[in-house]
């Protein structure tokens, strides 16, 4: 369910004895001073009553999100007595973490109450981006080592005032504030993130999908890839658009554009020449997946195969992947295709021995 921004004031209002004393100020600056349009999406979720019950959405004039945003009002240790974090946090239009915003007049604090300094920030911001972070499947009584003098309930009072972090985690937490990082990181990756993949997954259309895999933001083009791949009925439509990807210069990105070429689309004759034109221009790891893939299907088309040898022949594909080549050539290939018997009797011919060494063995075995 989601509203315009001219109906935000109503509904803020309405639901402000759910959580009376914590309505927020929204900022002026960081992502509260980005323009688009802005929507409400009303948010309930019961095991964190006290952060704001809106999930806010804001968007450009394509109708794709900027970011995602909720208010956390939360106490960050076991007991309740310890000090309260208040914070904007924020994820993009993909339902990634993309950033916290801190009151001015609330900074971050540690279990001696000392203020968060630029470093600590920055070591937040890293475990926050941390999807696989050692906090995902702690407990807060995880975190802490209680000495055997200590109370162990007087020990969760605050953020390992009273006990000492675990030695495992002091390298990966901020020191002196591992509750807060993991009652941000569990944030984060909780019920909100839940929501926002929900209200995503909800919008994958033709249309939508269109803008967001044609986007400049990888993490828009991965999510838009993750979304043909559940909804098999695009995809004669987003196909090329997913092998345009697989020679983007991020690596994740491009790999999972090649991945999403499973086997059962390799039967395909057009799908496989589209993966041979693109190779040339990939990243060398790229080249030899592809060839794998060829490899794998059992049955490279006539045409792909040609393509390789004329790369190959042209330099564009390194002596180092000619043997993966040679797998996808059979005595077919070379009785009812010319050109491919051409290439493949001046590489017998060739003056590298490798080579040369390398098609003799094909025609012999052929």
């Amino acid at each position: 369910m989601a509203s315009i921004h001219k109906y935000t004031v109503l509904i803020v209002v309405l639901s402000g004895m759910l959580y009376s004393g914590t309505q927020p100020e929204r900022p002026i600056t960081g992502f509260w001073a980005m323009e688009g349009t802005l929507l409400t999406h009303i948010f309930e979720d019961k095991t964190d009553s006290l952060s704001g019950p809106e999930l806010f959405e804001l968007r450009d004039e394509n109708g794709i999100p900027k970011w995602f945003g909720r208010h956390i009002f939360k106490d960050v240790c076991i007991s309740g007595e310890c000090k309260m974090i208040r914070l904007w946090l924020f994820w993009d239009g993909a339902g990634n973490y993309l950033g916290l915003q801190v009151p001015d007049a609330e900074p971050l604090t540690k279990s001696d109450h000392t203020e968060f300094e630029p470093a600590d920030y920055k070591k937040l911001e890293e475990i926050l981006r941390d999807t696989a972070s050692v906090l995902k499947n702690l407990k807060q009584e995880d975190l802490i080592v209680v000495p055997d003098s200590i109370n162990p309930y007087q020990a969760y009072e605050v953020d390992g005032y009273t006990a000492a972090t675990q030695p495992a985690l002091s390298e990966v937490v901020v020191k002196d504030a591992v509750y807060s990082c993991h009652t941000l990181w569990h944030s984060v990756y909780g019920p909100v993130q839940d929501t926002i993949h929900q209200i995503l997954d909800k919008r994958a259309n033709k249309e939508y999908l269109a803008k967001m895999i044609s986007c400049s933001k990888n993490e828009y083009i991965s999510w838009a890839i993750k979304s043909i791949e559940k909804h098999p009925e695009f995809h004669e439509a987003f196909y090329n658009d997913v092998l345009k990807h697989i020679t983007s210069d991020n690596q994740e990105l491009a790999k999972q554009a090649l991945d999403y070429f499973k086997p059962v689309f390799l039967d395909d004759s057009n799908i496989q020449i589209q993966l041979v034109d693109v190779l040339a221009e990939t990243d060398m790891s790229i080249k030899y997946e592809i060839l794998w893939k060829l490899i794998g299907n059992g049955k490279a088309n006539e045409q792909a195969v040609l393509n390789l040898l004329v790369l190959f022949n042209e330099q564009k594909i390194g002596v180092g992947a000619y043997n993966l080549i040679l797998r996808l050539v059979t005595l077919e290939h070379m009785q009812e295709n010319e050109q491919i018997a051409s290439i493949i009797h001046n590489l017998s011919e060739n003056e590298n021995r490798y080579i040369r060494n390398l098609t003799i063995r094909l025609l012999e075995n052929q």
